[in-house]
């Protein structure tokens, strides 16, 4: 009997549509009210001309489907291992802890309310699924699939509630965070499961290799599939991440662009060119933007202002669970999407922002910033190599919670940005 074909979760669905047509049809009927513009979140860069070129990079692009189905991902993973720790209850767990935190419980993904958000758990296996594309590509043995495929399925398991939107808090402080619970858990030093562990050490794979590779200290021949700046997580998190800011198809497909870093021809450096620039943006005019700052800071400043109500081991709980926990904490989250539904996104920061005046700290805050350089004279021969073409420099500015809508206030925000 000959083995079941495996799912190539990567692959266009068998009903779907050219993009052309879908967009034609849509057009031609009545819509609802869509909700709040994806304008109002942010001054997208992604123009005419730019669609246009992604078109012309990612040709005949498969669609990509950012949510998974069970049946999907069972007949998707092969190795035992992969398939055990995706059954884990740690793992498991992914399913209610949220991409990009409050932004996910604020704004919808495409703009479009009826879409649902995105969590941990599909990020992780979109991540995993590179990892294995990546090892089918340089016919690596199982030992190393084994390896890579166990550090992609974990590298964010240890994420609390509302991922980086209340983690700064937590680990301010009761020292907690999720690259510290992600080694306690691999390690089996914590309770939340301890099967982790027991699979990893039974399968063979080392512990401490998983977390080296996570840590970036790995001296692994392909640990530069986590630790470049062209990484697995990179390459599915900025892709997922760009269906909040634009309301067309994605164009933007994680294996075509893994499959280019392998490659390393002049087109597929056109196409990481392109990826290069998209995280720029993603990381200058949302992640780092006015909107998604203020909206972070106010979850945050809310902790702070009722800090006897939380414990170090919220951290460990689903956001389900974290809401009953919290109902003034779920209240006030409810508070600012109604606001958001009603009039906006900056309208509705704005009045949560004077509204709660005399409660927070509305003075300047430090943001982080980051700018991203392509050196096109180096040569480029393998994937490890991908650093020496893409890097990026950290900084940090101050800015200003308050009045982020008054005009002055944006543009002393844009000039940042600049």
């Amino acid at each position: 009997m000959s083995p079941k074909p495996q799912l190539d979760l990567f692959a266009p669905r068998a009903a779907a549509k050219p993009a052309a047509p879908q967009k034609d049809s849509a057009a031609s009927k009545p819509s609802k009210d869509p909700g709040p513009e994806i304008g109002d979140l942010f001054d997208t860069n992604f123009n005419a001309d730019d669609i246009a070129e992604w078109e012309l990079l990612f040709r005949d692009v498969p669609q990509y489907n950012y949510h998974f189905k069970r049946a999907q991902i069972a007949s998707a993973f092969d190795r035992p291992l992969h398939k055990k720790l995706i059954a884990s209850h740690a793992f498991e767990r992914l399913r209610e802890i949220s991409f990009l935190g409050a932004i996910d419980y604020l704004f919808h993904p495409n703009g479009k309310p009826a879409n649902i958000r995105h969590s941990r758990y599909d990020h992780t296996i979109g991540v995993a699924l590179l990892s294995q594309r990546y090892c089918r590509l340089m016919g690596l043995s199982d030992a190393d699939c084994d390896l890579l495929g166990a550090a992609a399925l974990l590298h964010d398991i240890g994420h609390g509630p509302f991922s980086h939107t209340l983690e700064p808090e937590f680990a301010r402080r009761f020292n907690r965070n999720h690259h510290q619970l992600t080694n306690q858990i691999i390690t089996g030093e914590v309770q939340l499961d301890l099967s982790v562990n027991h699979l990893l050490v039974k399968h063979n794979v080392d512990p401490d290799e998983v977390i080296a590779l996570l840590s970036k200290k790995s001296n692994h021949p392909h640990a530069s599939l986590f630790s470049g700046p062209v990484n697995i997580d990179t390459l599915e998190g900025i892709s997922r991440t760009k269906t909040y800011v634009h309301p067309n198809h994605v164009h933007c497909h994680p294996r075509l662009l893994l499959e280019a870093a392998v490659k390393l021809d002049a087109d597929s450096l056109k196409r990481l060119d392109k990826f290069w620039q998209l995280k720029e943006d993603i990381y200058r005019n949302f992640i780092f933007g006015p909107m998604c700052f203020a909206t972070d800071h106010l979850c945050r400043e809310f902790v702070v202002k009722n800090a006897p109500d939380f414990a170090a081991d919220d951290f460990l709980l689903t956001e389900k669970a974290f809401l009953n926990s919290h109902p003034a904490f779920k209240k006030f989250l409810h508070s600012l999407k109604n606001r958001i539904e009603l009039d906006g996104v900056a309208d509705a920061v704005d009045h949560q922002i004077s509204a709660s005046a005399s409660t927070f700290d509305l003075n300047e805050a430090k943001v982080p910033r980051r700018e991203f350089h392509i050196n096109t004279d180096v040569e480029v021969r393998c994937f490890a190599d991908l650093s020496k073409r893409y890097y990026e420099e950290k900084h940090s500015f101050l800015r200003r919670v308050g009045s982020l809508t008054d005009p002055a206030q944006q543009a002393a925000a844009a000039s940042l940005f600049d």
